[in-house]
């Protein structure tokens, strides 16, 4: 398995994850990349706040993770939304492209660790416009749930 973030403006850390995630694993991720990616985003851009999505699974709700954003709440602001609401969540859009660029190579994987690579090279191909497009569509997205149309065809 692997975790992965991005924002508008750049590509963040790739991670895999050989164990079960979990609360502790989560929580190690979140010290471990996204703070520093967090921080990142702030030296680099400028940005005063950070929103932080996820995708509502039980172990980023554990009350440890919880805990953690609300102390790191002035930095990183984490993005509550319902738990049936539709998914908006675009770091699904990126994995799969990310598993149809890796089918495309049609290279054999010998191991787990070449799979790994392959998914690493692929990471780092990502380009700066395909993020913005990402991001800017979950804008769009939000805008459109929100409107009153959505509520009349019964999407709210």
């Amino acid at each position: 398995m692997f975790w992965g973030c991005f924002s508008h403006y750049d590509l963040g850390p790739l991670t895999a994850v050989t164990t079960n995630n979990n609360q502790h694993v989560y929580f190690n991720i979140l010290d471990d990349q996204v703070l520093p990616f967090s921080h990142h985003l702030h030296d680099e851009y400028a940005l005063v706040t950070r929103i932080f999505q996820d995708d509502n699974s039980t172990v980023h709700r554990a009350g440890r993770i919880c805990d953690w954003f609300d102390e790191h709440s002035h930095t990183l602001l984490h993005l509550d939304w319902p738990a049936k609401s539709p998914d908006l969540i675009h770091i699904e859009n990126l994995w799969n492209m990310l598993e149809q660029r890796v089918i495309r190579r049609n290279q054999h994987r010998r191991n787990l660790v070449d799979f790994r690579d392959q998914i690493l090279s692929e990471w780092l191909k990502l380009d700066a416009t395909y993020l913005q497009n990402l991001v800017d569509s979950l804008i769009t997205e939000s805008k459109r749930l929100s409107s009153p149309e959505a509520e009349f065809q019964g999407i709210k």
